[in-house]
């Protein structure tokens, strides 16, 4: 009776060890996350920062545009990569407060970076194309998670495949931001909706192939440029 009363303390005693071992080790592994946001939060307003005032040297100066372009590239290409990780974390229960805190100023960087891509293109011609992607964050829609899935794998899809030609702004555009809503307004936007180059809206799942045609056949010409 003494062995078995003392097997299933040890068995207890073993049990709550690998329970807290995995919680410490949860909540290390959270702490590393949210400072990994941290950090990649303040690389990119440092680098939009960068962009913004090559953008504004254009306007007053004879600054290369090569420059200033080849900046806003790799600042595009890197809110890609972010968005990536974010929506990666965004599952995490533990971190899903700060996700929303930091998803919001990621858009609000993801905004800015839109307005600062439309000057470039003004001053310096169409060498590149933005799409700029409209989506609710979080939302309990079934049908709109649906159609946001869908749109999100193909214009994944479409980045691997135009690359650095391609620069993909991803928006959640129910984050209370005033600047974005007066873009949303100026060009009509409502719904999950994609924005070619200011001026195509594709707002549905079958239009997504008019997308990629449209892509292609713009290809030559924005090499060229």
């Amino acid at each position: 009776m003494a062995m078995k009363y003392r097997a299933f303390w040890e068995a207890l005693v073993v049990s709550l060890f690998i329970f807290g071992l995995g919680f410490v080790l949860g909540v290390l592994l959270e702490n590393s996350r949210s400072q990994d946001l941290g950090v990649l939060y303040a690389q990119s307003e440092t680098d939009l920062l960068d962009a913004q005032i090559l953008s504004s040297m254009l306007e007053n100066s004879n600054y290369s545009c090569e420059k200033a372009i080849q900046k806003n590239t790799e600042f595009g290409d890197k809110i890609y990569s972010d968005s990536v990780k974010l929506e990666e974390y965004s599952g995490s229960s533990q971190l899903s407060r700060l996700t929303d805190s930091q998803h919001r100023k990621y858009d609000l960087l993801r905004t800015i970076f839109w307005v600062n891509s439309i000057k470039i293109t003004e001053q310096c011609g169409k060498r590149f194309h933005t799409v700029v992607y409209l989506y609710d964050y979080n939302t309990d829609n079934i049908e709109e998670k649906s159609k946001q899935a869908v749109f999100s794998r193909a214009l994944t899809e479409l980045k691997e495949e135009f690359g650095s030609e391609l620069i993909l702004i991803p928006i959640a555009k129910n984050m209370g931001l005033s600047s974005l809503d007066l873009m949303l307004e100026k060009y009509s936007l409502t719904g999950t909706t994609i924005l070619l180059d200011e001026n195509q809206v594709f707002s549905s799942v079958e239009t997504l192939s008019n997308l990629k045609s449209k892509l292609a056949s713009d290809r030559v010409s924005i090499l060229l440029n």
